[in-house]
This record gives C-alpha cells, sequence and structure tokens, in this order.
C-alpha cells in the first residue's frame, strides 16, 4: 500500500492532468454559450461584444488548457508543504492558534504566493469572488468529502478543508489570473469568467469524483469533523444507533449541558440523553435514514445546543457573503451547444439544472438567487426544534435536486420545482412528512404540474409558454404566503386544474366525434369479419372469380355490417343486403348465365343498384370502386353481346339459329378472374370513408417527402381507403415524383429492430406520450385510443389535432425513430425511490431491506 505521501502526490499530479481537458471543455461550453447569446441578442453592441469576446476565448484555447494544467500543480505542491508546516503548530486539541482562512472566508487568502499581478484592484476581486461563488454550489457535495480523504492522507486528526491543497478557489484563482492577464478590455474577461463560471463548477465536479473515487481505491478512510458533545454522548457509541445522538471519532465534551434556544416548546423537561447531535455526519445519517423508513420513531426528538450553534454560524456565513450578480432572463436558458434553439426538440442536450441554480430573477424574484434559498432554508433550521422537522426539511432539499435533474422535464420546468422550494420548506416545517402522502396537496401540485408538462416537448413553443406562465404565478404566489398547512398548495393546484380543464374540454367535443366514429368503425370490420367468414362458407362460390370473392369478403361485408350496425327496426336482413349475395355469385357464372340471358339482363339493374347504395351507405367515393363495375361489366359483357347479336338479327327477322354460346367471343380480362379458392381475410385494419380519414389525422402520420421512412415490405394499407390510407406519399401529402427523392427527415439515428419496435408498440396503453414526427415538425402526441384488435392507434397532439394509424404504420414509425415513447412515470416517485436508495446506501444497509415502496408508507 502506498504511504500517504504518495497518495496525496499522486492525486495532486492527476488533479494537474485533469486541469486541461477540463479546461479545454470549459471554453468550448462558454464560446458556444456566448454564440448563443449573440444570436438572441437586440442590440448590435452588445452583439459585437459578444462576437469578440468569443473569438478571444477561442483563441486562447490551446495556450491556457497548457498552462492552466503547468500553474496548478506549481500552487497545488505549494499548498500541499504550506499545509504539512501548518499542522506542526496543531494544538493537542486539534485547533491552530491562528485560524487559516478558507475558501469560504476569501478566495484570495490561500493565494498570496501566487499572483501573476502585484495589485488585484476591487473590480478584479469582485470578478474572483464572483467566479468562486458560481462554482462552490455545484462541487458542494463532492467538495465535502474529498475534504474528509485529504485531510486524512495528509495526517490531520479532523478534517481541515482550508488546508486542502486541491480546494476550488485554487482552480478558481488560477483561472482569474490567466484571464486578468490576457492582453483584453476589462469588459471582455467580466464576460468570460461569467460564460466559464457554470462548465468550471461541471468539471471540477468531475475532477474531484475521479479523485475521490482514486482515495477509495488506496483505502483511504475519510477523516472525522470535529463536534461539540452533550454529557451524555460523551461515552463509547457505535454506528448506526440514532438514538444516541452521537458518532465515532467525536471531539472534546463539554463540562456542562446547554439547553435548547430560548422559545423551545415541550410538553416535559428534555433531558441531554433526549436530544440528537445533527453535528455528527453518522448521527445525521442514521437518523435520515430512520425518518424515511421508520416514518416518527426518532422526529419527535429534541435537537442538541451545539446543532443550534452550527446553524447559527451557517446562518451568519450565508448574509455575510457576498451578493453574486443577477443572471439575466437569458442566462437560465443558456445552453451547451451554439444553435440549441434551433436543435430538433428530442435531440436537444440537457441544460444543467439543480437546486443549486441561479434562476431568473425577473421570474422569480429574490428566490431566483440560490443564496436566498439557501437562507430560508437555514433559517428554518433555526427555527426547528424537532428531529422531524431538520429530516423533513432535507428531504425538501434533495427531493427538489432529483426532480431537478429528471431528464424527463422541460428545463424550465425543473427549474419551476427549483423556485418552488422556499414554500415547500415552510409546508416541511408544519406537516414534515407531507411526501410520504401520494395525495397530499403539497406533493400532488409538483406532479400534476410535471405530468401536464409532458405534454410538451419544446420549451421555446408558444404552447408551452401558455402553459408555464399561470404556473410562475402559482408558485411566486406559494413563496409569497405563509405556509400554516397545506391549503395553500390545495388552492394554487384547484387554480390551475380548473384552468386545464376549460383547455381539455375545449378539445374534448372534437375527439370524442372523432373517438366514436374510430370506435364504429373497429366495430363494423369486426362484424364485418364475422359475416366474411359465414359468406366464405357458402356451397355455391365455385367459378366465381377471385375478384368478385374479394368485393363480397371486403366491401360487401363492409357494407352488411354497416347496415346492420345502424339497424333501428330489428330486421333479419337490413336494407336487403343479404339477398344481393346469391344473385351476384349467379351473375358471374358464365356457363350459367349464357344459358339464362334473359334472367341476367333482368336483374342487373336491380343488382348493380343494391351494390351502389351499399357502398354509398359506407361514405365510399364512387371512384374508389370504379374499377370494381369495369371488370364486374367485362364479366357481364359475354351475355350482353349475345343478347345484342340476337336483337339484331330478329330485327333482321333472319329466321336464323340463335348464336351457340361457343361461337361468343372470349372475354379478355384485365384482373385477376381465378376461381381458385378464396379465404376471408379476418383482423384487417378498419375501414375509413375519405372524410373520417382526414378528420382523425391519418394523412399526418404520413411520409411528407419520397426517402423519409423505408419503403414498405408489403401492403398493409387501410382496406378500401384510398390513396390517403396507404403507406406511400400521396399527391395530397406534398410528395414528389418518386424520380427525384428529396429526403427531408431529420437525422434520427440507427432504425430500431423490428422486434424491439413491436415491443415498444405492445407496451404503448391509452393515456402514454410519444414524441411524434408529423409534416416536418416533432410533436409531443398522447395516445387516446387503442382498437381492442391492435390494428388502429389514434394519438392526438397539442390543440386537439388527430394522428391516427395502422399498426403497420406505427410499427414502422418507431424502427425509423420518428415516433418515440416518453417515459411518464410519477416524477416525484421516482425522485423518492432514489432519495431512498442513496439514504440505504449511506445508511449501509442492504438495498433491498426497505423498499420505496416503505417511504410511501412511512
Amino acid at each position: 500500500m502506498a504511504s500517504q505521501p504518495e497518495v496525496l502526490q499522486s492525486c495532486i499530479e492527476e488533479a494537474a492532468k485533469a486541469a486541461k481537458p477540463a479546461l479545454e471543455r470549459c471554453i468550448e461550453d462558454a464560446v458556444a454559450a456566448l454564440e448563443l447569446a449573440e444570436s438572441q441578442s437586440a442590440s448590435a453592441a452588445e452583439r459585437e461584444e459578444l462576437t469578440a469576446a468569443c473569438r478571444a476565448l477561442l483563441k486562447h484555447k490551446t495556450n491556457w488548457s497548457a498552462q492552466y494544467s503547468a500553474d496548478l500543480l506549481v500552487v497545488f505542491r505549494t499548498q500541499a508543504a504550506e499545509a504539512a508546516a501548518a499542522q506542526a503548530t496543531l494544538t493537542p486539541a486539534g485547533v491552530s492558534p491562528r485560524s487559516p482562512g478558507g475558501a469560504s472566508t476569501s478566495s484570495f487568502s490561500a493565494l498570496e504566493a501566487f499572483s501573476l499581478v502585484e495589485d488585484a484592484d476591487v473590480s478584479q476581486a469582485i470578478e474572483s469572488s464572483r467566479l468562486l461563488q458560481l462554482v462552490l454550489p455545484a462541487v458542494e457535495q463532492s467538495l465535502a468529502e474529498l475534504n474528509t480523504l485529504i485531510s486524512t492522507v495528509q495526517g490531520l486528526p479532523n478534517v481541515r478543508p482550508e488546508l486542502n491543497p486541491l480546494r476550488p478557489d485554487i482552480f478558481a484563482q488560477a483561472l482569474q489570473q490567466m484571464i486578468f492577464a490576457a492582453p483584453v478590455d476589462r469588459a471582455v474577461c467580466t464576460l468570460w469568467i461569467k460564460y466559464l463560471a457554470a462548465p468550471l463548477g461541471r468539471e471540477l465536479k468531475l475532477v474531484y469524483e475521479r479523485l475521490i473515487n482514486q482515495l477509495e481505491l488506496a483505502n483511504v478512510q475519510g477523516a472525522g469533523y470535529r463536534v461539540l458533545q452533550t454529557p451524555a454522548s460523551g461515552g463509547s457509541k457505535s454506528r448506526g444507533n440514532p438514538q444516541t445522538g452521537t458518532g465515532q471519532g467525536a471531539g472534546r465534551a463539554e463540562e456542562s449541558f446547554r439547553p435548547p434556544p430560548l422559545g423551545y416548546v415541550s410538553d416535559e423537561p428534555l433531558r441531554p440523553s433526549q436530544f440528537a447531535d445533527l453535528t455528527d455526519p453518522e448521527v445525521k445519517s442514521d437518523l435520515f435514514h430512520d425518518f424515511l423508513f421508520n416514518g416518527a420513531s426518532n422526529a419527535q426528538r429534541g435537537l442538541a445546543p451545539a446543532y443550534y450553534d452550527s446553524i447559527e454560524e451557517e446562518l451568519k456565513a450565508l448574509k455575510a457573503a457576498r451578493e453574486t450578480a443577477q443572471a439575466p432572463l437569458t442566462e437560465s436558458r443558456a445552453a451547451p451547444l451554439s444553435g440549441y434553439q434551433k436543435v430538433p426538440a428530442v435531440d436537444r442536450p440537457q441544460r444543467v439544472v439543480d437546486e443549486r441554480s441561479q434562476l431568473s430573477q425577473q421570474v422569480w424574484g429574490a428566490y431566483g438567487r440560490p443564496r436566498e434559498r439557501d437562507i430560508l432554508r437555514t433559517q428554518l433550521k433555526k427555527e426547528a426544534r424537532q428531529v422531524g422537522q431538520v429530516m423533513g426539511l432535507e428531504v425538501v432539499r434533495q427531493l427538489v435536486s432529483h426532480v431537478a435533474q429528471d431528464p424527463r422535464l422541460l428545463a424550465p420546468v425543473r427549474e419551476a420545482i427549483v423556485a418552488l422550494e422556499p414554500s415547500l420548506l415552510r409546508l416541511a416545517m408544519v406537516d414534515p412528512h407531507f411526501f410520504s402522502d401520494e395525495d397530499h396537496p403539497g406533493r400532488r401540485l409538483m406532479e400534476r404540474v410535471a405530468q401536464r408538462s409532458f405534454s410538451y416537448n419544446d420549451e421555446f413553443s408558444t404552447e408551452f409558454s401558455e402553459f408555464l406562465q399561470p404556473v410562475i404565478r402559482a408558485f411566486n404566489k406559494l413563496n409569497g404566503r405563509d405556509i400554516q398547512d397545506a391549503q395553500p398548495f390545495d388552492s394554487a393546484l384547484a387554480t390551475l386544474a380548473q384552468h386545464w380543464d376549460e383547455q381539455d374540454q375545449f378539445e374534448a367535443k372534437n375527439r370524442d366525434n372523432l373517438l366514436q366514429a374510430l370506435r364504429f368503425a373497429e366495430e363494423r370490420q369486426t362484424l364485418a369479419d364475422e359475416i366474411a367468414q359465414e359468406l366464405s362458407r357458402r356451397s355455391d362460390l365455385g367459378d366465381v372469380p377471385a375478384l368478385v370473392l374479394d368485393f363480397l369478403f371486403e366491401s360487401w361485408a363492409l357494407a352488411m355490417a354497416h347496415a346492420r350496425l345502424t339497424d333501428t327496426r330489428n330486421q333479419v336482413d337490413p336494407e336487403g343486403f343479404g339477398s344481393v349475395v346469391p344473385d351476384l355469385l349467379w351473375s358471374v357464372k358464365r356457363e350459367v348465365t349464357l344459358k339464362r340471358p334473359a334472367k341476367l339482363i333482368e336483374m342487373l339493374p336491380g343488382l348493380l343498384g343494391k351494390l351502389h347504395a351499399g357502398l354509398a351507405l359506407l361514405g365510399q367515393d364512387p371512384r374508389e370502386s370504379e374499377t370494381f363495375f369495369e371488370e364486374l361489366m367485362k364479366l357481364h359483357r359475354p351475355v350482353l353481346k349475345l343478347r345484342r347479336l340476337k336483337s339484331q338479327r330478329d330485327a333482321e327477322e333472319s329466321g336464323a339459329m340463335p348464336l351457340e354460346p361457343e361461337e361468343a367471343p372470349a372475354p379478355t380480362f384485365i384482373t385477376d378472374t381465378s376461381t381458385e379458392p378464396r379465404q376471408a381475410r379476418s383482423a384487417a385494419p378498419p375501414w375509413l370513408g375519405r372524410d373520417d380519414l382526414d378528420a382523425a389525422g391519418f394523412e399526418d402520420t404520413l411520409p411528407t417527402a419520397p426517402g423519409e421512412l423505408a419503403p414498405l415490405e408489403d401492403d398493409m394499407s387501410l382496406s378500401m381507403a384510398g390513396p390517403a390510407a396507404t403507406d406511400e406519399p400521396t399527391e395530397t401529402s406534398g410528395a414528389q415524383p418518386a424520380s427525384a427523392p428529396e429526403p427531408l427527415a431529420p437525422a434520427t439515428g440507427p432504425a430500431i429492430a423490428p422486434a424491439e419496435a413491436e415491443r415498444l408498440l405492445r407496451g404503448l396503453q391509452a393515456g402514454h406520450w410519444v414524441d411524434l414526427y408529423s409534416r416536418h415538425r416533432w410533436l409531443r402526441a398522447q395516445l387516446i385510443w387503442a382498437g381492442t384488435k391492435g390494428t388502429l392507434f389514434m394519438f392526438v397532439s397539442h390543440g386537439g389535432q388527430p394522428h391516427s394509424m395502422t399498426r403497420r404504420s406505427c410499427e414502422r414509425l418507431i424502427r425509423d425513430r420518428l415516433l418515440r415513447p416518453v417515459d411518464t412515470q410519477g416524477v416525484v416517485g421516482q425522485a423518492l425511490d432514489a432519495l431512498a436508495l442513496e439514504a440505504d446506501a449511506s445508511a449501509g444497509t442492504p438495498g433491498d431491506a426497505s423498499t420505496p415502496a416503505d417511504l410511501m408508507n412511512a
């Protein structure tokens, strides 16, 4: 095993090495953000300034990255040496007689030896402080863990964050020194710091996580923090016992017990052993796990005086910290890629949002600043009188963090959840367990807003903005109220729900009419399939051409089914369509009709009239059946020609014998008139007329240009539906001739395997959301109906626009990634599940010992 100095040196070298690619990525992100800001700016002067800053920063990328790594290595080693020297001056209690400044006190105190300029003016100091304050929130958690491990390898008895040579202010100061040494205007430096801050925080977090992993692989155990104990906690203690209020590695105990702050209300006097020492990280972790999984077993316990001392110090530090500059409205919408808004909505990279994010103050007021949210959270911790209240506040913080990072939600929705934290914190003070009740108004408000937001996939669309504005008003109103119970959340949800219901009712009428038409079409098709099966068992189908059998089993079965479903008089054969069948079959048997031409000629007008009437009842365009009637006429032509010849001879009074059947010319058939046995096709896609097809939005799910989708292997289009129901481009959909294809589909990545596409389709149920590519746009659509046979699907996008398709078309769109199912399972529920798993891991309990369901029922 490597010695502690060797481990520390290895970490220093790894951090310096990682700084080079990290800064390169920071500069790339900053350049992209500057380009985006330039494209959105309405001021010519501002655009010029942003463009100049962007070009100059890009020019420094290569040199700065190498210099940054080298400079940091020098400072890391200098800081490590100074920390080793400072360790020798520690008192036995572990406290230095002089209090060295840490990152939380000053961003300059530890770096006086690494100044590339002799005298930093006031504005430079402000910019440096601003950079550090924007970086710290991103690394808060990983830095705390790294501090414990670095203190161990430094040989320190307790955690000393200010002696960590890899602390964030080192990275920030080194970058700031390079920026202000560049030969550019001070305004350009300010812009660079502004746009480099967020990327630096993200990259530094990754560096810290890599170092933590490296130290854990070296079997380094983290040092403990110094705590002040009550007499009851001064003895030996064990990990995982929240009742003791203590943890291993504690410091000195106080001489006497200090009572809780004034104003503490209790039914009976509390003994020192009843107080929980939340300044001990292990005790806090155990109590947090107990709070999540065991409800109120420790929630009523009081809080040790040391807890209030630490909170008071934390609050003073927050209030004394410099205020960061207000973020402009567009900053919260910045993106890591140039032209972010132009990227297809479904392919945009996720913008980083968490509970430490700086939000727009123009939208969210003072609580748009993370500092203000931190101050409120800390003030409420100070007002807490029981463990349950403190744990409730911590659950809210972590819950907001998890929801804010949910990639399924649009960034402005995640920002809204972050902005709602103040009112959720106040709610946790009066109802610490509100999150465990799925029906609690506080939890339902978050979930309903999240679920409603799944109606949209583009944060820049007008429709999404119309959804977001009422949410912003409701959340800001909640943040301005004094929360004593759940009623304000119930009122806010009721107001939003009323607005949403009005929108839904506006769309519901048209949707219901369309659904009624589709349900009727499916029911009619099911009955038509049964009728076709009955017809296929008739004994007089011999020698009947395939053309006629197909018509009988498909179109005419539909007409008979339609007549039966719409019959109000309970007739045996509605409209007499059933009686047409034997006449039609007899009329196409040449050997029979040539022997009795008079009978055929007599029945033809009535027969053709019934056939046209049946198809008209379906709403079929007469042009769709022209081919069938033309071929049917050719089948009847021998008899008609025989009749004409006989009439001519009778008129000439020739007295000649009638023309024998074999003398009649054989007809020439264009279509298949074979008389091989034909089987009725079952489970066919429901037939729809042209008007129903257009109203149901079948046209919107077709390709809008050749080459957008792969060609079909076979034809499974809607029966008798005409061009609009096929999967091929049509004239009405704006297609171009096949000889000049111009693919216009977006880059969708590799196609999905047919088996996987079929599995995804089987998983779709009514109420599920999808991203659908229709008419060159990505839409968010909801499946509102799926046929019982799984042959027809109807989606609806914003505004009630329907998009219907057959199973064949749906699978095809999924394969080509032009229809993508969206996961919308409970947002708050999943966040709580993740929080519960983390609590299990932190407490060292098996992951299956308590399930997320236990958390819900806590």
